[in-house]
């Protein structure tokens, strides 16, 4: 540091003092620095630039009068100015420094300026103190050799074999008869490897020590292989709420196996297309997908297409069968801001239905949902795996409507917020935020406590499309997809229009044998839920307690619904392990203010729920 401003004869010497404060073990380290005298610049002169005037290069320099004289500011001088000659066609520039120093200058703070007398009746205390700042200094000579200008004659492109040519000249900004540019060479390499085509890319002159002012241009590509196979597995562990006991839960292991394959470059415009297979206990999914890279011809626009079949059973209400189809354009606005657009359309069939068998023409009909929707993601982060700094903010808003051949007409917004902080060298912070809204309009209605059984039944949501938490990404304290409201009649989670989540962690190493770095621990806490309503989220501590009837206790008078609209509260312990691939995570979270729900008695054993009496009720809390 000191001998970059301009001190070149600075020292450091560290001085130990053992058992420091009389105490055994502890050490004193002080580091002595002696500073020297500092060296600026008295003058600087440029000679030998001819294809740029002194001002255009002095605006590059760091060593200008007055300035600090150091060898690593003339050497980060030199790397400017040869830049600016490579950018503009000069390959052969070549340059070299001269210094000499100059008599020794004595200045003051306060010094005065020759032929005036100084007034010693009004010189201060602090004036009389001032010593005189001795300084050494040089002339700096900065002596450019440019060479000859090289122009590009002909742009050649080779070693493409599947690639079409056109794909391949549309990224190279070397263009015929103008200066052979450093800045156009690299950023071509850049453009075509972003393909995603290619293995190595080469651009160079086909006859680099020759003396002639045009040259061929030789862009040598070789091309990665055109198929690719990846396969893995792994298992999740969840508490899962209990097929006969909805306010309970029971912790299961999900295996899950990966199968992904993948042709690149399949009509030559460095196109690919990819399947993706993936099975487990709980999801089963068949992905197509095609995407394309520099759409229209800008480098800054991708799109894709989709068609994917899946079949989720993490959620007991009900077994989702979904058949999507989408199309999807990105914008890369910069390195860390990235928006989208996308078109879908789906068919989503619901079966093994856990509610009562009024509902079940109203949820069981097939649904259609096609939406445009538009996201936004400002990411900043340091490893999008496994951060430990920075930042992601994303915002998604879509818009599904009858009109548009969906079931229901609704506005969906979703928004998070995430931020990471380091704390000293070991630890750090990890928070999050999301805020989800579901608004239906014209002839979809909102959510009702308990559900409406008159004909014509209205037209809700569909169930998919509600908002679900709960789980080891969202909310700790409950079972996979068991937050919000309730079914009243059977207990299972029906989803809701609002969601509200807060996550919060305290991340520290854990220093075993044979383990290393890579085990860590978490202290975290989870906040909020899912509310029926968009209006009705709270931050009220419990959810409404029922009022039963006193002359008939199982009677329930107020507050039967099992909307739950109160805010959750978690806190727990974690444990992180690090792989290649990313942490392995297991948490164990206590909600402190765990829900109250109002059941039904169950039916005793062989009655149908033709046969049950569902005016029973319990009170019951999990």
């Amino acid at each position: 540091m000191y001998r970059a401003n301009g001190f070149p004869a600075a020292t450091v010497a560290a001085q130990v003092e053992d058992n420091y404060g009389k105490k055994q073990g502890d050490l004193l380290i002080r580091f002595v620095v002696s500073e020297g005298v500092q060296t600026r610049v008295a003058d600087l002169k440029i000679e030998g630039n001819h294809a740029f005037e002194t001002p255009e290069l002095l605006a590059v320099i760091a060593s200008l009068q007055g300035q600090p004289y150091s060898e690593f500011n003339v050497s980060t001088d030199r790397a400017n100015i040869l830049a600016r000659y490579f950018n503009e066609g000069f390959p052969e520039a070549t340059f070299e420094s001269h210094s000499e120093p100059v008599e020794e200058q004595a200045a003051s703070q306060n010094s005065n300026p020759a032929g005036k007398l100084q007034d010693k009746t009004s010189e201060t205390r602090a004036e009389r103190k001032t010593a005189p700042v001795v300084q050494n200094a040089v002339r700096l000579v900065y002596i450019i050799h440019e060479g000859q200008q090289v122009h590009t004659r002909r742009v050649l492109i080779t070693g493409y074999d599947h690639t079409r040519q056109g794909v391949i000249r549309r990224e190279v900004q070397v263009k015929p008869e103008a200066p052979l540019r450093e800045g156009q060479v690299v950023d071509s390499q850049r453009r075509l490897y972003n393909l995603g085509v290619f293995n190595r890319v080469t651009i160079a002159p086909q006859n680099p020590t020759g003396t002639e002012p045009t040259k061929d241009i030789v862009v040598l590509v070789e091309e990665a292989k055109r198929y690719t196979i990846a396969y893995g597995g792994g298992f999740e562990v969840q508490r899962l709420a209990s097929t006969t006991n909805p306010t309970g839960g029971e912790v299961q292991a999900a295996p899950r196996g990966i199968l992904e394959i993948t042709k690149l470059n399949l009509t030559g415009r460095a196109d690919s297309l990819s399947l993706k297979l993936r099975g487990s206990t709980l999801q089963g999914r068949a992905l197509l997908g095609y995407s394309v890279p520099n759409t229209f011809g800008n480098s800054h626009f991708s799109s894709q297409a989709t068609a994917f079949v899946e079949k989720t059973q993490d959620i007991n209400t009900f077994t989702e069968s979904r058949y999507e189809g989408s199309i999807q354009l990105t914008d890369h606005f910069s390195s860390r801001t990235t928006l989208l657009y996308r078109y879908s359309f789906r068919k989503v069939l619901v079966s093994n239905l856990n509610i009562p068998p009024e509902e079940i023409p109203l949820f069981q009909q097939p649904t259609l949902v096609s939406q445009f929707s538009t996201t936004w993601v400002r990411d900043t982060r340091n490893n999008p795996a496994d951060a430990t700094r920075g930042w992601l903010n994303s915002a998604d808003f879509g818009i599904a409507d009858t009109y548009l051949g969906s079931s229901a007409s609704f506005l969906r917004s979703l928004y998070q917020n995430s931020s990471y902080h380091p704390i000293k060298r070991r630890f750090s912070f990890a928070r999050s935020f999301r805020i989800g809204v579901l608004a239906p309009y014209r002839d979809t209605v909102t959510l009702t406590f308990p559900a409406q059984t008159q004909e014509p039944l209205p037209q809700l949501i569909p169930l998919p499309e509600r908002f679900f938490a709960g789980g080891g990404t969202s909310l700790r304290g409950f079972a996979l997809n068991q937050a919000g409201p309730r079914d009243a009649q059977t207990g299972f989670p029906v989803g809701g229009q609002a969601m509200l989540v807060f996550n919060q962690e305290f991340r520290f190493p854990l220093r075993l044998p044979y383990v290393g770095n890579r085990l860590g621990g978490t202290l975290f806490y989870d906040g909020g839920n899912v509310y029926s309503k968009v209006n009705r989220i709270t931050l009220r501590w419990t959810s409404p307690k029922p009022i039963f009837d006193p002359a008939n206790p199982k009677q329930c008078l107020f507050n039967c619904t099992n909307e739950l609209n109160y805010f959750s509260h978690t806190v727990g312990v974690g444990v992180r392990y690090g792989t290649p691939v990313g942490p392995i995570r297991v948490d164990l979270g206590y909600q402190v203010n765990r829900p109250f729900f109002v059941i039904p008695i169950p039916c005793p054993s062989g009655s149908t729920s033709a046969t049950c009496t569902t005016g029973s009720l319990g009170f019951q809390s999990t």
